[in-house]
């Protein structure tokens, strides 16, 4: 079979690939992190590369016939959350004179450089998840790893990490080794992916993990640093140590206030309880909130549509970077659904006035991406409830909802209701907080005590499997209507 040089500017890699061999598949070859959120089926459209000849081609699509010199499309810099807000402060034990905390999301990567004396963040970097090369969700990234691709998903993001880290060291002018300890949250899947445990247990019924404990190891097995690594628990197959850092941050069992810790990204996991009781679940909200299966949709970055509104019959848009608009993020879908639904365009049970509404030259909204909407708001509107019937309380008696994570922190609250993704009841009792997983990683990597704590915070809250549920399925189709009162 003929071999052919494929040429990756503007870095100028080289790799060989035989005919036949998708441009998708050379730049993984080539070391390189092409974005392709649906894992290569050609249907997000985000791996754009322009040729030589000046032609646009889906690098999933476009097989190699000769050799070839490939330039990106316009690059997305995304704007990644690293800032949190109500949550507590680091009390180091002072063991290590450095420390390091990690938050491994779906789609971003979040690394803070510590002290290890006073917990003071000494430098942050971030980047997005190199993962989302094989698909954008956690369930497409398990099938690649089924199918023997796990060494791949392990190693890329390995790889980012040590990047992460060798730059917050030269920031402060000391050596990797210097970190002597470090901490990492995930969800389930990523703190498996990372770890290279297999993930099969995660996509088989009853959908729990290989293991759940919080661990200490070698740093030198995932990161450039010297010391232990300590990676927290996991509470159920898709409620993973991002929640419980979550939980640590905001010591969620010393709460006297009924409290829900709402974290929505690719997956959406949910706590209900307060100081007594405590009581978890994970919806299958779907990536549609991080630009995934829209579009037009695209994360937080230069471009993106982030707020629309409705005045006076006209609705208008801001764009990130005061630039021409390009795509919508989450949050500018959730307000223009929401914009739409006020103004009559979309009715109540989702049906969209002439299949599309364009809302500039380069973004529009389709049937589909409504569909999106309602599946992943239905999703964590009957999570909601069926906590709240779990603990046995109504949804009127929570007092304070805490949204954690760069959707739950950017997004305007009010579309959230009127799309009736949220409770109204609760519109008056939303505090965003930001990437709180990240804090409680931070405060696991200066505190062994802190890192005790998540243990047992783990195993003191209780899982709820939704899809267990009689009432979930009739719970869920009723919340697909956005109705603000769907009930």
């Amino acid at each position: 079979m003929p071999q052919y040089t494929i040429t990756f500017q503007p870095g100028g890699q080289q790799v060989q690939v035989p005919a036949g061999t998708t441009l998708l598949q050379a730049q993984i070859m080539a070391g390189l992190k092409p974005d392709a959120p649906c894992g290569g089926h050609g249907t997000c459209k985000k791996c754009t590369v322009r040729l030589a000849d000046g032609r646009e081609v889906l690098a999933c699509q476009t097989q190699v016939q000769q050799d070839e010199t490939v330039y990106p499309a316009q690059a997305e810099k995304a704007q990644i959350l690293t800032t949190s807000s109500h949550t507590a402060p680091p009390v180091p034990d002072g063991s290590d004179a450095y420390a390091l905390a990690i938050d491994i999301g779906t789609t971003t990567l979040a690394a803070y450089l510590l002290s290890g004396t006073t917990g003071a963040v000494l430098a942050s970097a971030s980047s997005l998840n190199p993962q989302r090369q094989f698909g954008a969700d956690v369930i497409s990234r398990l099938q690649v790893a089924l199918e023997g691709g796990g060494d791949s998903l392990r190693r890329c993001v390995i790889d980012a990490l040590a990047s992460l880290t060798r730059s917050m060291a030269k920031t402060i002018s000391i050596a990797p080794q210097d970190i002597t300890a470090a901490a990492i949250v995930g969800n389930t899947a990523m703190h498996h992916l990372l770890l290279g445990i297999d993930p099969a247990p995660l996509v088989t019924p009853p959908y729990m993990p290989r293991t759940k404990e919080a661990m200490e190891l070698p740093a030198e097995t995932l990161l450039p640093t010297a010391g232990t690594v300590r990676i927290l628990p996991n509470i159920a197959g898709f409620v993973g140590g991002d929640t419980v850092g979550c939980m640590v941050a905001t010591r969620f069992d010393q709460l006297d206030a009924l409290t829900l810790l709402i974290d929505i990204g690719t997956n959406g996991e949910m706590v209900l309880g307060d100081r007594n009781r405590r009581v978890a679940c994970s919806t299958a909200a779907g990536p549609a909130f991080e630009g995934a299966k829209i579009s037009c949709g695209m994360r937080g970055a230069a471009g993106a549509v982030d707020h629309v509104t409705l005045k006076q019959g006209e609705i208008s848009y801001h764009v990130i970077g005061e630039c021409e608009a390009v795509g919508l993020c989450g949050s500018g879908l959730l307000d223009l659904t929401a914009a739409l639904l006020d103004a009559g365009i979309i009715s109540e049970s989702g049906y969209l006035s002439g299949g599309t509404y364009q809302l500039c030259p380069s973004v529009s909204l389709t049937q589909k991406d409504v569909r999106e909407v309602q599946l992943a708001k239905g999703a964590i509107r009957a999570g909601i409830e069926l906590l709240a019937k779990h603990l046995d309380v109504s949804v009127d008696e929570i007092q304070r909802v805490y949204l954690a994570g760069a959707f739950g922190n950017y997004l305007n609250p009010a579309s959230a209701f009127r799309i009736g993704m949220i409770p109204p009841v609760l519109q008056d009792r939303i505090i965003p907080i930001g990437n709180a997983a990240g804090e409680g990683a931070k405060l696991c990597a200066v505190s062994r005590r802190d890192f005790a704590y998540s243990q047992h915070l783990a195993d003191t809250t209780e899982f709820l499997e939704l899809a267990s549920l009689p009432a979930f399925q009739d719970r869920f189709v009723d919340a697909l209507s956005f109705s603000e009162d769907a009930e």
